[in-house]
């Protein structure tokens, strides 16, 4: 009951009923359903976007080739929920949640559980550190990986990675929109970096972004932060914040051994966002020479 019950609340609004449930069989803090409708919306359609190809795609890129392939495993066994024709790709985490519930084959539910440790972790503590998310989406957030991590950690599966070459990303003529497109694939800087937190980079950068895509906004904030001669702190900001999501990802594998190698996955793309920040810094450094 308790991961039909997380599909239901990745996938929908929650009437009073389900804020009921959520309070009494997940532990979820109480809230009115007329304030989380734009709590949801705020959440998981502005800000987070939960599907597997955000997190796992080298470019971030949505409803790739590995949300065909869960569609084919849904398939494969008879899944069809009605929500697979409203969201935005079959690989959304409560779609992959619903499907963990539905299916009885137990080296499919272990192989399902496996596949979403690569990634589902690292979506919802997107969510538990999005500013703009309401209490209940935290917890939310937080129950998901917890119950996640404890039922399916010891199928967790080593993955290999394949850091990006540093010098791409620190020679003075590499482009901006190249230093935007790593910093929104979590596949290759190991954060996520929401239009609310980039919103808040901006502020305490003195700077305000107006609202647009993530790419664009970032691309703003970059650009406003050259020309406020406000780089570096731009730079120190997103290395505390690498910082933050590295320090999380050791004590996950520290509570749940079995998850070591995927959190090692992660900690190298935390490690070379911060070699690409140091070397962007010595860049600055350079130019001033």
């Amino acid at each position: 009951m308790t991961l039909s019950l997380l599909s239901h609340l990745w996938l929908h609004e929650p009437d009073a009923d389900t804020v009921a449930r959520a309070v009494a069989e997940l532990g979820l803090p109480s809230a009115h359903p007329a304030e989380l409708g734009p709590a949801y919306t705020e959440a998981f359609l502005l800000n987070v976007y939960p599907y597997a190809t955000a997190f796992t795609d080298p470019d971030g890129e949505l409803n790739g080739p590995e949300a065909q392939n869960v569609a084919a495993r849904f398939a494969e066994h008879g899944y069809h929920p009605p929500e697979l024709n409203s969201v935005g790709a079959p690989d959304h985490l409560g779609l992959c949640l619903g499907f963990l519930a539905y299916v009885s084959d137990t080296q499919c539910l272990q192989d399902t559980g496996c596949l979403l440790l690569e990634w589902a972790p690292v979506c919802c503590l997107a969510v538990e550190r999005e500013p703009s998310a309401h209490a209940f989406y935290r917890a939310l957030a937080r129950v998901t990986r917890e119950t996640l991590l404890s039922r399916f950690a010891l199928c967790s599966t080593h993955q290999t990675y394949h850091p990006l070459p540093i010098t791409d990303y620190v020679e003075a003529e590499v482009s901006l929109r190249d230093i935007v497109r790593f910093f929104l694939a979590p596949a290759r800087c190991g954060v996520f970096l929401s239009r609310s937190q980039l919103g808040q980079l901006a502020k305490g950068l003195g700077r305000r972004l107006p609202f647009g895509s993530r790419f664009e906004v970032t691309e703003l904030l970059f650009a406003s932060a050259g020309e406020a001669e406000a780089v570096e702190p731009l730079i120190t900001a997103l290395e505390s914040e690498c910082d933050v999501w590295g320090r999380e990802y050791w004590a996950w594998a520290r509570q749940y051994p079995a998850w070591q190698p995927t959190a090692e996955t992660w900690l190298g793309r935390t490690a070379n966002a911060a070699r690409i920040l140091s070397g962007m810094r010595q860049v600055i450094e350079t130019e001033r020479i």
